[in-house]
């Protein structure tokens, strides 16, 4: 009986060693360091005191520097234990969930030689693509990689290459190098249509190499340069010495930069060497398939706290709820994962492309926690505003955190998400008691139809208000980071405001005349007066544009709950709820705050009109004065 290598891989791609070790040692908690899953502890195969003996779960080996033992998992459980390989490979393959893969007709020596021999026909296929490339066979290939931003030296880091559009330009290479049809076709590199003769699987393609954890080409990834030759992307099959789920493409390379930054997990082949191309050289893929267990365990084994960048899309927002599914029973103290958040129907490499390498940088330090994303996902996906449908919200998000096994930190989740939910229930209370509309007797005398032209009246408003706020922040770009904590709270209303106030947080401010002009354009439009505005177009009246920015923040959160309440109160008057003289109280307490709101704008503005008119009048007299003097001088 034998096991072949990439199975032998996958188990031990699932099970750290630590945690097997850790049922025979203690660790020394000065030595050992957790983040960098690297641990010491006295040896366990011969006595002694002080902890010589080093375990390293990324690189998944064992040596104690005091009597040299050394091996993998599989030889610590075999002499720990007492037991053969065979039955610790049955046992470490049973705690992975992995199904033993059993070959009795296949010497081990026979199956570790074939394996050889179809990596070293990939890596042979791999150069031929990378000189097909820079031939003038390969220049469309080539021009699409520059046109896509990719320099000379990233395209040659990640060995990429084009493939011939003729059905044996490969088959013949390889032939001439010394291999046989069934070689090549076992190698995944071509297939045999029925009663046809041998073709080559990959066809007028880009051609992205895929290694295993040793860094040899073991299959390949293709992006068809024309749609004549199939899909648009196209996979090596599964092979003796491929796997599709249990490697990552990148993980080699990303695995030494994660000593400074956590591993970013993206959705393709693509956005991973963008990031590169970009000097952000910690992203990993999946090869053209979800995230799967196995992938998971490869990345926790290099990094505790990787961090989910998927697409903005539909897609990649139920991928990324996937993933999270996927991950909460197997999360816990050391193994997590955090979400980061692209802005809607944007991937990593677009973002790249118009909002520069700083903006999905700062996306990425901003990732969320788990159990944050988890939240705000579920809350997002329904409307809260009734007990029923809060207590509905709760009931789910606790069982959907029930699959978490580890005890300890399951608790810990059930605990923050009640907080959340109290919280988001007192907030709907509060809510609740400030939509209250108007009294009977307003009720009485006011009809339906006023209070509809009083909810056009807030939104135009509010759309005015909004417009404002944008106006002085193009005009004073540094109030942007000034006033970050009481910007994030605001939700503009207006679609273009609201991607726009996103882009220029997040752009250079050296690279943003062109949405700064369309936001002045789309700003006057909706609040004509800005044109010709007496504070926000001088700049020596700064101070009292930051006076003023404040002021307009705090009515439009005013004006909104101004409006939600005349929603509220037509809401009452066309069900005929609206007879609480309490309602009236509630309505007409907002409709105070607001006005007195507006009033101090108003009056922020009139002072600045005053002075002005003061410094036109002072202006006038002086230059009277000079003339006069002038004259005289002259006279």
């Amino acid at each position: 009986m034998s096991f072949s290598s990439t199975f032998l891989d996958k188990i031990k791609t699932s099970v750290k060693i630590s945690d097997i070790v850790s049922r025979h040692v203690y660790w020394d908690p000065k030595k050992s360091n957790l983040s960098k899953q690297d641990f010491w502890a006295p040896c366990p195969f011969h006595k002694e005191k002080t902890a010589s003996f080093h375990v390293d779960d990324t690189k998944g080996f064992y040596y104690c520097f005091g009597c040299q033992a050394k091996g993998n998992v599989f030889s610590f459980l075999k002499e720990m234990e007492g037991i053969s390989f065979f039955d610790a490979v049955k046992t470490l393959s049973e705690k992975a969930g992995i199904p033993l893969e059993i070959d009795n007709n296949v010497k081990s020596s026979t199956t570790s030689s074939e394996e050889e021999k179809l990596i070293n026909i990939n890596e042979v296929a791999c150069k031929f693509f990378t000189k097909y490339l820079f031939s003038t066979k390969g220049s469309i290939a080539l021009n699409y990689l520059k046109d896509r931003g990719l320099s000379i030296d990233t395209i040659k880091e990640f060995k990429l290459g084009s493939s011939p559009s003729k059905s044996d330009g490969l088959i013949n290479f390889l032939k001439s190098e010394g291999y046989n049809e069934q070689d090549i076709e076992n190698a995944g590199l071509a297939y045999k249509p029925e009663n046809k003769p041998l073709v080559d699987r990959f066809r007028n393609r880009v051609m992205f190499p895929i290694s295993n954890l040793n860094d040899r080409v073991v299959a390949f990834g293709g992006r068809s340069l024309n749609t004549t030759y199939g899909a648009k992307y196209l996979n090596s099959p599964e092979t003796k010495i491929f796997k599709k789920g249990s490697l990552l493409f990148n993980l080699k390379s990303a695995q030494k930069s994660s000593k400074n930054d956590p591993l970013v997990i993206v959705e393709g082949y693509m956005d991973v060497i963008s990031l590169a191309n970009n000097s952000i050289n910690n992203a990993v893929a999946p090869l053209g398939t979800s995230l799967t267990k196995e992938q998971l365990q490869l990345i926790w084994r290099v990094c505790e706290e990787p961090i989910l960048l998927l697409d903005g899309d539909n897609a990649g927002k139920l991928a990324a709820t996937r993933a999270v599914e996927l991950a909460l029973p197997l999360i816990s103290y050391n193994q997590t994962l955090r979400i980061a958040n692209l802005p809607t129907n944007y991937d990593p490499d677009d973002l790249i492309k118009q909002r520069g390498k700083d903006a999905l940088k700062d996306i990425i330090e901003n990732s969320l926690a788990l159990s944050h994303f988890i939240f705000i996902n579920e809350k997002s996906q329904r409307k809260l505003d009734s007990p029923e449908r809060l207590r509905k919200l709760h009931i789910e998000l606790m069982n959907k955190l029930k699959k978490i096994e580890d005890f300890d930190l399951k608790k810990m989740f059930l605990s923050e998400i009640n907080d959340r939910i109290r919280k988001l229930q007192f907030q709907n209370n509060t809510n609740i008691k400030q939509r209250r509309g108007l009294n009977s007797a307003e009720n009485k005398i006011k009809p339906r139809t006023q209070t509809i032209s009083r909810i056009q009246a807030a939104e135009k408003e509010i759309n005015k208000l909004e417009a404002e706020i944008m106006f002085c922040l193009i005009k004073n770009p540094r109030f942007i980071e000034d006033f970050k904590a009481q910007l994030t709270d605001i939700d503009f209303s207006d679609e273009f405001f609201q991607k726009s106030f996103w882009q220029i947080r997040h752009e250079q401010l050296s690279n943003s005349s062109n949405i700064f002009n369309l936001i002045s354009d789309q700003a006057t439009q909706k609040n004509p007066p800005l044109k010709n505005h007496l504070i926000y177009n001088d700049q020596n009246k700064e101070e009292m544009s930051r006076n003023l920015l404040l002021n307009r923040i705090s009515t439009l959160n005013l004006a909104k709950n101004r409006l939600e309440s005349l929603k509220d109160l037509k809401i009452k008057i066309k069900t005929q709820r609206s007879d609480s003289q309490n309602n009236g109280e509630s309505f007409e307490m907002i409709q105070s705050e607001y006005l007195r709101a507006r009033g101090g704008s108003e009056f922020v503005e009139d002072s600045i009109l005053r002075e002005r008119k003061f410094d036109k009048e002072s202006l006038d007299v002086f230059k009277k004065v000079r003339g006069r003097l002038s004259r005289k001088n002259n006279g």
